[in-house]
């Protein structure tokens, strides 16, 4: 038999065999990766770059909206923290809308975890709004009893030319 058709068969058997239920997250994962993203949020909303570190492993990596790859859960922490004091000297919205589009999350291996969501956030400004999208990627792993952001990916969803 060539390999070709030995490969074709394995996998076709493997896909047979497949748990398809597998990529569920348990209850109590979803809760750790919830706790995760609300202390992070709480963070970020205090421009608390400090806190966001203790979520982070020793070897996170961003990748931001410019298209940098940030590496090490130091460097992460001083572009987030830059990016921080960059904001607080941004105008300050009157009030400020959020909601996340889409969230889903799935396994990858035991102990990590891809969730990936839209976030749409609507600013005021007096009778001005501006809106923003971002798509977000993180792959968390389980570290003792904690999920941790091991790889942070931001894109900026904005509309593509017309013809």
């Amino acid at each position: 038999m060539s390999n070709f058709l030995k490969t074709a068969v394995l996998l076709f058997l493997t896909a047979l065999c497949t748990n398809t239920n597998a990529q569920t997250i348990s209850a109590a994962d979803q809760k750790g990766i919830e706790v995760c993203y609300n202390a992070f949020m709480t963070a970020f909303e205090k421009l608390d770059a400090t806190n966001i570190s203790s979520l982070l492993t020793e070897n996170a990596e961003q990748l931001v909206p410019t298209g940098e790859l940030v590496r090490g859960r130091a460097n992460v922490t001083a572009s987030l923290s830059g990016y921080m004091e960059f904001l607080k000297t941004q105008p300050k919205p009157d009030r400020v809308a959020q909601q996340n589009i889409a969230w889903q999350s799935r396994y990858l291996a035991t102990d990590v975890i891809l969730s990936t969501y839209t976030d749409e956030t609507t600013y005021y400004f007096g009778d001005q709004t501006k809106v923003e999208k971002m798509t977000t990627a993180v792959v968390m792993r389980k570290v003792g009893d904690k999920w941790l952001a091991e790889l942070i990916a931001l894109t900026p969803v904005v509309e593509m030319p017309k013809n």
